[in-house]
């Protein structure tokens, strides 16, 4: 037998393993179904919640300590979604509302914070609609953005969070990549319009007057809604400026790839919902939000209460209010959670210096 030979017969063997292995896994998988199964009864039975969060991290911190090839990452991901299939074996689907349409950035963003198996993701056309429909219960969590590395605040979702009896759930960044994105057959040289977002257009501005200086610009409401308009188009002198995601929805190419100008650009985006995250870990981020009383040093006196408390102050910002002529409202995150004992005495002492206050939520980060 040649060395070649050889090599194929190793390989066939190895493929064969890897065979039964997977089969081996599916009917583990099976197993641990049934058991989730007579679980779900028994939380039934009992009243109790399908979902339990506390559970859930310490099966994965558990499984991820285990793990001596594949990256603690990984791990994660895959329990992720396994934990979540076994949710919908449960009856549980979570439905997650988001900026739509499909391939916006809000839409890349839910979908690497959430499980897909078993969720239902949702586009909606505004933030408004986002909040409402947690309020009715129709959704069981919304994903908004709330802050640009480049651009700052978006105003509109401190106002909803103000604004509304909701809770921050979680965050989760996404890294701004911009990209062409044109029919197959389309070469630079054709495109003559380009569709995207304001913002889009603000982070590619260098590399469009270099590469496109004459193409007319499209304003529309998102990214994705531009890829939309090129596929439906089918025009070669058309292009749009938008995500790879939104690209292989839409099934289009990438004429060009990373054309913003700063790459080092961020998006925070929030996770809202109904409840309070009950899940507690080392490292906590609480978001509050409070009108300081109109006497000298009042903002000085709330600062230097977090100060001495030895709790670290991530964002602090502040909005006119609504319901005051000149009077603000301020938005601040701190590290630390709302139910520990240095935090608890420092939103107790800050009354004394504020007129009103509103704890918008505690959460996990990493």
């Amino acid at each position: 037998m040649s060395e070649e030979e050889k090599v194929i017969k190793e390989l066939e063997e190895l493929r064969k393993n890897i065979d039964d292995i997977d089969d081996t896994i599916v009917d583990l998988l099976n197993k641990r179904a049934n058991a989730v199964i007579k679980i779900g009864n028994l939380k039934k039975s009992l009243n109790l919640e399908i979902f339990q969060p506390a559970r859930e991290e310490e099966i994965k911190n558990r499984l991820v300590n285990k793990s001596t090839i594949f990256k603690k990452s990984s791990i994660e991901a895959i329990w992720k979604e396994i934990i979540s299939a076994s949710k919908l074996i449960q009856g549980t689907i979570t439905k997650v509302g988001f900026l739509g349409p499909n391939g916006t950035f809000t839409h890349q963003a839910a979908l690497d914070y959430f499980a897909k198996a078993g969720t239902q993701f949702v586009p909606f056309d505004s933030m408004q609609e986002i909040f409402d429909n947690i309020d009715k219960k129709t959704l069981d969590f919304g994903i908004v953005p709330i802050e640009n590395s480049l651009q700052g605040t978006v105003r509109e979702t401190l106002d909803l969070l103000i604004e509304n009896d909701l809770f921050i759930y979680g965050e989760i960044e996404v890294r701004v990549i911009q990209n062409l994105i044109s029919l197959k057959a389309t070469e630079i040289s054709d495109i003559k319009h380009i569709f995207s977002h304001p913002q889009a257009f603000a982070q590619t501005r260098i590399w469009l007057k270099s590469n496109l200086p004459t193409a007319k610009i499209i304003e529309v409401h998102s990214t994705a809604e531009a890829v939309r308009r090129v596929r439906k188009l089918e025009d070669k002198s058309y292009a749009a400026i938008g995500t790879e995601f939104a690209a292989e929805i839409y099934e289009l190419k990438i004429l060009s790839s990373n054309i913003e100008d700063e790459k080092s650009n961020y998006t925070r985006f929030l996770i809202i919902s109904k409840n309070e995250n009950p899940l507690k870990t080392e490292h906590m981020k609480t978001s509050i939000v409070f009108v300081t009383k109109h006497i000298p040093g009042a903002l000085y006196w709330v600062l230097k209460i977090f100060s001495d408390a030895d709790i670290n102050l991530s964002k602090i910002e502040s909005r006119p209010r609504r319901k005051g002529k000149w009077e603000y409202i301020f938005f601040m995150d701190f590290e630390a959670d709302k139910d520990n004992p240095k935090a608890v005495k420092a939103l107790e002492l800050m009354k004394a210096n504020v007129i009103w206050h509103k704890v918008l939520g505690s959460f996990p980060i990493k």
